[in-house]
């Protein structure tokens, strides 16, 4: 008898659609599936049972009965930006203030066809991409062509899927290893040149524009959020050439890495030490080769500085904003040294307090005026606390064993819990617990069907807790003790509704929201002992960076400490400090828990 093929995890799969919030438990027909990562899953059908209680004489049991089926389990996952996004929106039964899909295109097939044109090659990907939305250009040799973009228009032909951007100024570029496109629809004020900063000590305003009216009507800046600031705070210099000759030099520093620059017409004759760059026709030319020998190493990720070129001067963007040098070694690469950077300008905020034209933070604002061209990022999710705005939210899910052409689709998925756990030397880990209704299997995949429109899941990094986690801030403040874990979960206490006549659920009721969690760490002090035994209100946030800058903030603003034990646990072990703590509601920001979620912060050099 030939061998029957078994199932393997390996070739195992996910994927779901969103279903409509009006006919829960109803798999859309159509629309956009999304494959999930996931590292195991227990989405499964259960049914109850009861037996019979009849008397036989033969002492036997005279019937098993069905009383009724559901549907659900747990998925596990390993933290990447965009993988847990939905669930913690379903958790919360909330939404996101601005949508992301966090997709990411890299490599050589991304490219720059036209002024205003980006093109991937290879395939139509133009479902990845909503007009209206932005995203980011990165790894790009010329300045111009690193930005943040709105999109006007997308299309497919001849093979390659060409994104239009408007009003921008991009210039014809082929693709490399580096080269990437990415969602940034975090982006709420777009390249503003009306946003001057410092007018008061802790202020941001648009002289009299209200440029942050629009957003605010939106409910995409509130008092409370994050957002990141980007396009301010960055030293400039020049180099101009004159009459430039063979071995002549330059040396640039960004701060933490330096390197000098050498002219020659005969690389076999180049300094050993230097970076060789063409001595060209004329001085226009030879700034030119200058000015992409040192984009070649910012691309690298060797000098992080972004050079352009007009005629025989060359102007210099410091991307650490301040700390850089350029030496002139021959008078023929005169230099005028980076100036006017400032560390404190831009970068990450907390809003105290917001109007139409002006924005209050949490710190200090050095001032500069208005002309630059600004950008504000940022998108926040919390539990809601207006009744009408808390939405219940249900997806269908398939799980695919493609060895074997087993299918099964589970309908009305509600999100019940979500956990994450950040513990040291680890990866970010995380569980969501699924309630459902209804199991169908079949031998064929459904949501890859011709009404569906399939797509992948975002290809963003996983990340650990010992190389992506920042510092956590308790009321605001870093800790110096060290921390070796924090979990927390999220609990909606799902129930089934059920009913006669229904086998299964006629609906899935949330209940209180909770949130719990715990901290570990290394004894030291009694500064977070002292907060238990008071019962003092407590805050808690941390971030999570991951390799490309995609950055999530965790906030917890208002918690009680319930368990603070201290005690030697045995020989040659560390005390630690174990504190569980219980989440309620804060009265400033009227939330549980805030999350802001921001995409590369990694500057832009479009500046």
């Amino acid at each position: 008898m030939a061998n029957k093929l078994l199932a393997d995890s390996n070739r195992a799969s996910l994927r779901e659609i969103i279903e409509d919030n009006n006919f829960w438990g109803e798999t859309p027909q159509v629309g956009r599936t999304r494959a999930r990562r996931f590292t195991s899953s227990s989405i499964t059908a259960t049914k109850e049972t009861a037996t019979s209680d009849e008397l036989r004489d033969d002492r036997m049991v005279s019937s098993v009965i069905e009383t009724a089926a559901t549907s659900g389990g747990d998925i596990a996952w390993e933290f990447a930006a965009g993988t847990p996004d939905l669930d913690f929106q379903r958790a919360l039964m909330g939404a996101w203030s601005r949508p992301m899909e966090w997709d990411v295109f890299r490599g050589k097939t991304v490219a720059i066809t036209a002024n205003n044109t980006i093109t991937i090659s290879g395939g139509d990907y133009t479902a990845y991409f909503t007009v209206g939305r932005r995203v980011k250009t990165s790894g790009f040799l010329a300045r111009s062509n690193n930005d943040y973009l709105q999109i006007a228009s997308v299309d497919f032909t001849d093979g390659k899927t060409n994104v239009v951007v408007s009003g921008t100024s991009l210039v014809a570029e082929a693709g490399s290893a580096v080269t990437t496109l990415a969602d940034a629809n975090d982006v709420i004020i777009l390249n503003s040149t009306a946003i001057r900063f410092g007018t008061f000590s802790d202020t941001i305003d648009s002289n009299g524009t209200n440029a942050f009216a629009a957003a605010i009507a939106a409910g995409q800046l509130v008092s409370g959020q994050r957002i990141f600031v980007e396009g301010v705070g960055y030293e400039a210099g020049t180099i101009t050439v004159a009459a430039a000759a063979d071995n002549e030099q330059v040396t640039i520093s960004d701060g933490s890495n330096t390197f000098t620059f050498e002219a020659q017409s005969d690389s076999d004759y180049a300094t050993a030490s230097a970076v060789v760059f063409a001595l060209g026709a004329d001085d226009s030319e030879t700034a030119a080769n200058l000015a992409a020998a040192i984009n070649a190493l910012r691309n690298a990720g060797e000098l992080n500085i972004v050079a352009s070129a007009a005629a025989a001067v060359i102007t210099l963007t410091n991307l650490n904003k301040v700390g850089g040098t350029i030496t002139e070694v021959d008078a023929t690469l005169a230099v005028v040294n980076f100036a006017d950077g400032n560390a404190d300008l831009g970068g990450f905020y907390t809003i105290l307090a917001i109007t139409n034209d002006a924005i209050t933070v949490d710190r200090e604002v050095p001032l500069l005026a208005a002309g630059k061209r600004v950008t504000i990022k940022g998108s926040m999710l919390r539990n809601p606390s207006n009744n009408a705005a808390i939405t219940p939210q249900s997806a269908s899910v398939e799980t695919g064993f493609h060895d074997v052409g087993q299918f099964f689709t589970v309908d009305g998925l509600r999100t019940g819990s979500v956990g994450l756990e950040v513990t040291s030397g680890s990866i970010v880990t995380g569980s969501t617990t699924l309630q459902g209704r209804e199991t169908k299997r079949a031998n064929t995949e459904k949501l890859t069907g011709v009404n569906y429109t399939p797509l992948e899941a975002p290809a963003t990094e996983v990340v650990s807790a010992t190389a992506n986690v920042g510092m956590l801030s308790v009321d605001g403040v870093e800790q110096a003790t060290a921390i070796r874990s924090i979990t927390f979960s999220i609990d909606g206490n799902l129930r089934n509704q059920t009913a006669v006549g229904s086998k299964f659920p006629v609906g899935i009721a949330a209940g209180r929201l909770n949130l719990t969690g715990t901290i570990e760490a290394y004894f030291a002090d009694g500064t977070l002992y002292d907060k238990f035994l008071s019962h003092e209100t407590v805050s808690l946030a941390f971030p999570i960076i991951d390799i490309d800058h995609n950055t999530y903030y965790f906030t917890i603003p208002a918690f009680k400490v319930s368990s603070d034990p201290i005690a030697p646990a045995g020989i040659d072990q560390d005390v630690m400090e174990t504190m569980e703590f219980t989440a309620f509601r804060d009265a400033a920001t009227k939330c549980m828990i805030q999350i802001d979620r921001f995409s590369s912060t990694s500057p832009i050099t479009a500046l």
